[in-house]
């Protein structure tokens, strides 16, 4: 959820200029607005804001995958950290651990059941979909799960609103290469994320729901992401979250052996 005193900020503030260049193309049951309008400037602030202020994750959760050649539902203890820092645990019977997959982002480390040495290597862009199939790269995997995944330096270039009231904002990437479209459900939650990809197709989206406070923020401890190009499907249900506590380096690096 965008924080409420931010909107009553940005609502404040009336920030003018610019109108929407090109339809956003979610819904056709929408209109465009102009991006001087001072709901969308209050939502783009906010947006921002947020993913400035959401730096860190440690929580448990329940993961379901299901992906063409994998299946599974398993709780996990996740800790996470911008930019691009990673370490997921999956559990087994009684809460053992049964793997690790850790990366600061460049370099990853990787230990399974049986195994005498922990993997590791440099970070590729199919990192994930070849070990849990995830079809995204760990600084995504960060922003999406943080419930944040602005991309920093994009431009705000279209804005729509549905008969419901759900407002829709276009960002273009800052590369040129695509966009993501945001949804937000009255009054200011963050309820829909799509990638899109320079011809449109759609490269991934994420649900958020179940929102509960966290001290005087709201997070979605649901969070479901679809990866049609795959045809899989990750749905996160957290048990429990803490935001922004300061994590070490250490927290995202395994011993070589176990």
């Amino acid at each position: 959820m965008i924080p409420l005193r931010l909107v009553a900020l940005a609502l404040a503030a009336l920030v003018a200029a610019g109108c929407a260049t090109r339809p956003v193309r979610e819904d056709d049951v929408s209109r465009s607005l102009p991006l001087s309008d001072p709901r969308i400037q209050a939502l783009a602030g906010a947006l921002e804001a947020t993913s400035r202020d959401r730096q860190s994750l440690v929580g448990a959760a329940h993961l379901s995958l299901d992906a063409p050649d994998l299946r599974f539902s398993r709780p996990q203890r996740v800790a996470l950290q911008r930019p691009a820092s990673v370490r997921v645990e999956v559990l087994a019977l009684f809460s053992q651990v049964a793997a690790i997959l850790a990366t600061d982002g460049q370099r990853f480390q990787l230990w399974e059941p049986g195994a005498a040495e922990v993997q590791e290597g440099p970070v590729t862009a199919s990192l994930l979909w070849q070990v849990a199939r995830v079809d995204l790269e760990p600084e995504e995997v960060v922003g999406v799960l943080l419930g944040a995944p602005w991309p920093e330096d994009a431009r705000l270039e279209a804005a729509r609103e549905r008969s419901d009231g759900t407002l829709l904002l276009a960002y273009r990437h800052a590369y040129g290469a695509g966009r993501r479209i945001f949804e937000f459900a009255p009054p200011a939650y963050l309820t829909r994320v799509r990638e899109r990809a320079d011809d449109e197709s759609l490269v991934w989206e994420v649900a958020y729901d179940d929102y509960r406070p966290i001290g005087e923020r709201a997070f979605a401890h649901a969070i479901a992401i679809e990866f049609p190009r795959v045809e899989a499907r990750a749905d996160f249900q957290f048990d429990r979250a803490e935001l922004n506590r300061q994590l070490p380096a250490s927290a995202f690096e395994l011993k070589r052996r176990r």
